[in-house]
């Protein structure tokens, strides 16, 4: 199924991560949001540093601290698995769509049981409507 502007949204808020991988920290433009981890060494290993950043703020500044220090890096998006990840993205479904039709299905029921308990607490409609449904069925 197609996403909506709104799925994406999510998508990008809750689900998704910005790894950004860097052989040394830049000077300036960490933010307290910012999770560094290091990572081991190894001789195949490309880069020292590993940047997670949630906010695409933070991923702006750190962004720009590095261009300005002249550092080489790398990014990857990454899907992470929080336990709500199947209400807010569930795999090849809408969102949107989904809680779009719950409300319009509950709203339905809403006007039917008000209706019934309307003709129900109206011996005069209860009394028409019978009359008009034996006129109908011709009875």
């Amino acid at each position: 199924m197609q996403l909506t502007p709104i799925d994406r949204w999510l998508r990008e808020r809750f689900i998704y991560q910005t790894h950004v991988y860097t052989m040394r920290l830049p000077e300036s433009g960490l933010s307290g949001q910012v999770t560094i981890e290091e990572l081991g060494e190894s001789p195949s290993r490309r880069y020292r540093y590993r940047l997670v950043v949630n906010a695409k703020r933070d991923l702006e500044s750190l962004l720009t601290a590095l261009r300005s220090g002249n550092q080489m890096f790398a990014t990857r998006i990454v899907e992470t698995d929080p336990w709500y990840r199947p209400i807010i993205a569930p795999k090849g479904k809408s969102f949107f769509f989904r809680t779009f039709w719950w409300t319009v299905t509950a709203g339905c029921i809403a006007i039917a049981l008000s209706l019934t308990y309307r003709i129900n607490s109206d011996e005069e409609l209860k009394a028409e409507i019978g009359q008009s449904l034996n006129t109908l069925l011709g009875k």
